[in-house]
């Protein structure tokens, strides 16, 4: 199989494919999620919104994220719009939903975040919450993502993030997030309006905020972790953060090492 590097065993860097919103977040879109994994160690490559090119994407790379974006179409899961459901992206829905299931088939990594969390409940049959209102009145969001592009102005230019929406979680101690952080509980950003609702089929919750909210999953016993919050943004702020990025890099590089064995 052809690669960057011709002996991919030896290559320094992982291939990270980065589904990323064509959307909405100018040039952050190309730099947000991709700076912490370039300083992991890792190699991000944007990934094209083509259903068809899935399997030679996965075939190219090492892992998968999962960027933040709009929402995610109800009809995928099952329900109807709500009147609170924000913008949506079909045509990145079906792509990301066709790239899940197939790096899930390969034992891929996956790491998602904000809609990340989302789409990879929906590849496994979860459902969602509209929006947070219709679960809880108490959890702290950013209607209209307006301190959103203020932290996204501050990222680009490379200053300290404004003040913004922030909250606890508590973190399962025998999770992978718990042992990437070496921490079981820290605050973290919350920008999100919508939540996972019905669990997809193998996850688990590994972290929930005081209401209950779930906030992170994975897949026991597989490098598969998305979280509910813009790691990205904390990773510029918290070292235990930039670790997740370090962990899954890592995870990455053994997915190469076994396909090449095998």
């Amino acid at each position: 199989m052809s690669r960057v590097c011709p002996d991919h065993t030896a290559c320094g860097r992982a291939l990270i494919g980065v589904s990323a919103s064509l959307h909405d977040f100018g040039d952050y879109g190309g730099v947000g999620v991709q700076r912490p994994l370039l300083a992991a160690g890792g190699l991000p490559l944007t990934l094209p919104q083509l259903p068809e090119a899935v399997g030679p994407v996965l075939d190219a790379i090492d892992a998968i994220v999962l960027a933040p974006g709009r929402d995610i179409e109800p009809r995928r899961y099952g329900q109807d719009p709500h009147a609170l459901l924000e913008e949506t992206e079909p045509q990145r829905d079906a792509f990301e939903l066709a790239l899940v299931s197939a790096a899930l088939d390969r034992g891929m990594p996956i790491l998602g975040m904000c809609r990340g969390i989302q789409v990879l409940n929906v590849a496994l049959g979860g459902t969602l919450v509209q929006d947070l209102s219709l679960l809880t009145p108490e959890h702290p969001s950013d209607p209209g993502w307006a301190t959103w592009k203020l932290v996204e102005v501050a990222s680009l230019a490379g200053g300290p993030p404004p003040s913004h929406p922030r909250h606890e979680i508590a973190i399962e101690p025998d999770s992978q997030l718990a042992r990437a952080l070496g921490a079981t509980g820290i605050q973290v950003n919350s920008f999100h309006h919508q939540a996972i609702d019905r669990l997809g089929e193998g996850l688990a919750v590994v972290a929930s905020s005081p209401d209950g909210v779930p906030e992170a999953v994975e897949l026991p016993g597989r490098p598969v972790l998305a979280v509910q919050w813009e790691l990205q943004e904390e990773a510029r702020i918290d070292a235990r953060s930039q670790a997740v990025f370090e962990w899954f890099v890592l995870a990455a590089l053994e997915h190469r090492r076994s396909v090449a064995a095998n």
